[in-house]
């Protein structure tokens, strides 16, 4: 199964391969990367090829920190609404615990603990999937995000008592002291910063509880399945618009094999199929009360014979395109006939409004 995460994680790629003298544009293409995609909270991308993408940037532009250089510009507004959490928690132990249980909503394979021991605090980052090329890169991407939120919550001067990396040091050891300024070791059982125990207990400053309660109800809310879902649905409807929403093209613009596209669609328990009808039939309802002709409903519906849209409106709402927009155009209000009331009871019934 194909990992998504949202596309904040190439938040300003662009820039820094720009800067290095790259092509963002072709480096992220080449691995199957909208660049519109980039920074985009909205848009689900396959993690390994945002993995790919910054990890040849490292390779091709001769940049072995290129992950503690993006995690820089990155910072913590990466972490989307995560980071209102981070900014509007009581403590630095309440955030590190908010941040471990929410991460998943932007990088399912991503997670973090805290762990308590009598001479040190331990914040632990690991990237949860096998055989991840350029996994030294994200981690270390992941860490510098980590650093840039505990200076945000401890100070600008916040310095660890040490790091630990699991992979061998890729970089300039004058990289790894800008950014972490304490003793690096390489090769070890975690990804780690270890903090003062008394740091936990710090109270973050400005915070706003109403912020905070905001942010994580919002969280809570979150399926990653249905936000896939949603994202289909939306990118429907704007290839409708040019004709152009099929399977294919969907799956091209979510930077996604069809084939896996339909297979997370079907774990969430819908097809592209019927997202595809969905729209279709709410889009119909809403051109019917402008009173333009049925023949060029039937095409911005993406049907190629005006007579397939009359079979789908005849099992939507259970009269033909004419009389629909009849319907429409003379009791706006009313509420559209349920032919099949089995069949519908599992759909949101359209808007009973212009």
């Amino acid at each position: 199964m194909t990992i998504l995460i949202r596309g904040l994680a190439l938040l300003n790629v662009a820039e820094l391969v720009s800067s290095l003298g790259g092509d963002p544009d072709a480096l992220m293409r080449a691995h199957g990367v909208d660049p519109a995609a980039a920074g985009d909270y909205d848009t689900f991308l396959p993690y390994s090829s945002v993995a790919a993408v910054i990890g040849d940037a490292a390779q091709e532009l001769r940049c072995p920190d290129f992950g503690m250089r993006l995690a820089r510009r990155q910072g913590v507004q990466m972490l989307g609404p995560v980071a209102v959490i981070i900014r509007n928690a009581e403590t630095v132990a309440a955030a590190i615990d908010g941040v471990s249980r929410c991460l998943h909503h932007l990088a399912p394979p991503d997670s973090t603990e805290l762990i308590r021991e009598p001479q040190a605090a331990i914040f632990t980052f690991s990237t949860n999937l096998r055989r991840l090329a350029h996994r030294d890169q994200m981690v270390e991407k992941g860490l510098g995000i980590a650093m840039d939120a505990f200076r945000l919550m401890l100070g600008e001067s916040f310095v660890p008592l040490r790091v630990t990396l699991q992979h061998r040091r890729v970089a300039p050891m004058a990289s790894y002291r800008e950014m972490f300024g304490c003793p690096i070791e390489f090769e070890q059982e975690v990804n780690s910063v270890h903090l003062p125990p008394h740091s936990l207990n710090q109270p973050i400053r400005g915070r706003d509880a109403a912020a905070l309660a905001l942010a994580e109800n919002y969280l809570a809310g979150i399926r990653p399945d249905l936000a896939v879902a949603d994202h289909v649905r939306g990118m429907t409807q704007r290839l409708l618009v040019v004709n152009h929403a099929d399977l294919v093209a969907v799956a091209r613009a979510m930077s996604l094999h069809p084939r896996v596209l339909q297979r997370r669609l079907a774990e969430s328990g819908t097809s592209f199929e019927e997202i595809l009808d969905d729209v279709r039939r709410d889009m119909a309802w809403d051109l019917s009360a402008t009173g333009i002709q049925i023949s060029q409903i039937s095409t911005m519906l993406g049907y190629s014979e005006t007579s397939s849209y009359t079979r789908a409106c005849r099992r939507w709402y259970g009269e033909s395109p004419r009389q629909l927009r009849a319907r429409r155009r003379g009791t706006p209000q009313s509420a559209p006939t349920q032919p099949s009331q089995a069949r519908e009871a599992a759909r949101p019934t359209p808007p009973t409004s212009t």
